[in-house]
This record gives structure tokens, C-alpha cells and sequence, in this order.
């Protein structure tokens, strides 16, 4: 695995339609999912140092990223900027005895756009959990996963956020592999009110809370990878009003890394997003509800500087269907990245 450079940079993220809340509601929403990818484990090599006897396995990665996006709040107004990024992402990992690894990090991640500074945001992440190894090939890892998330220019969308979570992992024959995560996610927002039936804040801070379940299938062949995969999750908030953040969410989708040349790789990914929201109506039609359909496709090729360092370029595009006629978009991400792995 040390061959595959780095996974893309996964700058995708989540729509939400126009509707009579703050307008913090609506950034916090568009840009939370624009870095889920900033983590993969993948991303950088292993580097093994020896303490007291004690061996621990640690990994650092270091990027710059600087990028364009067409389209910043994901809506028909299209306000286009480029934006700065820094991701720093540390963790350890001690053999507790021979099949069970303690494991511990902390990731911290900015996003500076140039003009639409209201999308700018921080997140801190503290991470723990243990790796272990079961019969018959499988991996199983827990993991709790603390965030601090700060919008400078917009102290409604700030959030605590805790993930919980276990992810089972198996070898099968003729090098494929399969795995399946289950994912509690709990948010709270100390800084903006839920609002109730009638539309005005109520006395209570928002939590949202989601449940997801992943499952991928996948093969390594001489020089690439493949691999489909599905997830399905239901978002929950305690905001009453049209449920406006209560959906369920599935998604298909595929990608493949192909190894070009000792140094240089490419990677493509495509998915399906169909969103059901419980509550939330179309404009003129309050009997029925919204539905979005939402395309995702992004390509990348990396290239090793040197043994540790990485230069990346990444685009990202995305278009929603969906019945509230508000909610239909189009945007696009390019972007081009230093990637250094200790």
C-alpha cells in the first residue's frame, strides 16, 4: 500500500435548500462535508521508531493546498472564489499485545477562502481508539472521534461534534476485500438555538445526531485498485420546524487507483446520492416533500517529489437534481496540493 501515493483530497460536500432560518444554517451545511477525506489512512506512509523497547508505529501528514470553487455556497447564486488550505494530522500507535493495538491522534484543518470569508473554518480533531486482529482475516477497529468545528466569520455554525464508531475489515481470496463501518455522530451547537413548530428559536440548543452504516467490496490487481461501495445513513435534529434537517441519505458509488509509474498515480471516483427529507416541502407545495438527486464525479494525479513529498491536483464535479427548483446546482473544485508524509 505504500505504493499508492495519497487518496484524493475528497472535496465533497452537502446541499441544503433555502428556507426561513439563519444563514449561518445554510454555510454550516454546504461546507461541513468538503473535507472528509482530508484523513485517509492511506494518505501517507508508516514510519516506525523504537522507544524503551517499545515499538510504535507514528504518522504525520503535512499539506498546503491552494484551490478555485465555482460555486462556494451551493446555490443558483454560483459566487465563485479561491481558497487556501493547511491540514496537519498526527497519531500513534502502541501494541497493547500481540493482536490488539491502543491507538491516539489530534488533525487540525483550515479553510480560507480569499472573498466569500463566511465559509472560513477551522476543525480540530482528538482522536482514540484500538486495532485488532479477529479469525479468518479480519480487522476489527473502534474508534471516538472528538471535533471542534469554528466558522471565524459565522459563530452560529460553530459545533461540538463526537463520532463513535467500529469498522470490520477482511482479506478474501484472489486479493479482494470487503468491509463494513457502523457510525453514531452527535453534534451540538452551544451558539445557535433549534427552532420550533412555528419557526422561531426555542429555549434549547441544536443537536443533530446521525446513524450510518458503509459496506465496499473491492480487488487489488498488479497495478490498481477497485473497489464499489454503499452508505446509507438518517440525519436527526431537534430543530421542529418542517424538519428541516431530518433525511435519509443513500449513497453508490465506485473508485479506482491506477499506478501510472513508480512516482506517479492517478485516482477517479464516481457516486449516486439520493436524499429524502421526512419534513421539509417545496416551495408553493406544502404536501409534498423534497427530493434531491445528486451526482458526484473527481479525478486526481499525484506525483512523488521526493521519497516523502507529494504534488497533487484534484477536481471535483458536482450537480443536484431535486424538486424545490431553488436546490438545482451545479460546482466544480480544482485544486493543487503539497502533500508531505513523516
Amino acid at each position: 500500500m505504500n505504493k499508492f501515493l495519497l487518496f484524493p483530497l475528497a472535496l465533497l460536500f452537502i446541499s441544503v435548500s433555502f428556507a426561513p432560518v439563519n444563514a449561518a444554517d445554510i454555510k454550516e451545511e454546504q461546507t461541513t462535508e468538503k473535507y472528509i477525506g482530508k484523513s485517509e489512512e492511506n494518505a501517507y506512509r508508516k514510519v516506525e521508531t523504537v522507544k524503551e523497547g517499545q515499538r510504535y508505529t507514528t504518522k504525520l501528514l503535512a499539506a498546503a493546498i491552494q484551490g478555485y470553487d465555482n460555486n462556494v455556497f451551493l446555490d443558483p447564486r454560483r459566487e465563485q472564489d479561491t481558497f487556501s488550505e493547511g491540514i496537519l494530522d498526527a497519531s500513534v500507535s502502541c501494541p497493547l499485545s500481540g493482536r490488539w493495538d491502543v491507538t491516539g491522534g489530534i488533525s487540525a484543518h483550515n479553510i480560507t477562502y480569499w472573498k466569500a470569508t463566511d465559509a472560513n473554518l477551522t476543525d480540530v480533531n482528538l482522536k482514540f481508539g484500538f486495532d485488532g486482529k479477529l479469525p479468518g482475516g479480519m480487522t476489527l477497529t473502534t474508534y471516538n472521534d472528538v471535533e471542534f468545528v469554528e466558522y471565524q466569520k459565522n459563530a452560529d455554525g460553530n459545533y461540538f461534534g463526537d463520532k463513535v464508531g467500529l469498522v470490520l475489515k477482511q482479506k478474501l481470496p484472489n486479493n479482494f476485500f470487503h468491509s463494513f463501518s457502523y457510525e453514531y455522530l452527535y453534534k451540538n451547537y452551544s451558539d445557535r438555538k433549534a427552532f420550533d413548530g412555528t419557526g422561531q428559536p426555542s429555549g434549547r440548543d441544536r443537536m443533530d445526531s446521525r446513524n450510518t452504516v458503509y459496506y465496499d467490496l473491492g480487488v487489488y490487481l498488479k497495478r490498481s485498485m477497485f473497489k464499489v461501495f454503499g452508505e446509507y445513513y438518517a440525519n436527526d435534529s431537534n430543530d421542529n420546524f418542517l424538519d428541516y434537517y431530518d433525511y435519509d441519505s443513500l449513497r453508490l458509488g465506485s473508485s479506482m487507483i491506477y499506478l501510472l509509474t513508480d512516482k506517479m498515480s492517478t485516482s477517479f471516483s464516481y457516486y449516486r446520492q439520493f436524499r429524502n427529507y421526512s419534513g421539509r416541502t417545496i416551495p408553493g407545495d406544502n404536501t409534498r416533500g423534497e427530493k434531491d438527486r445528486t451526482w458526484v464525479t473527481s479525478a486526481s494525479v499525484f506525483y512523488d517529489l521526493y521519497k516523502n513529498t507529494s504534488l497533487g491536483l484534484s477536481y471535483s464535479y458536482r450537480q443536484n437534481l431535486s424538486n424545490n427548483p431553488t436546490q438545482k446546482y451545479s460546482g466544480s473544485i480544482t485544486s493543487l496540493g503539497l502533500y508531505c508524509r513523516f
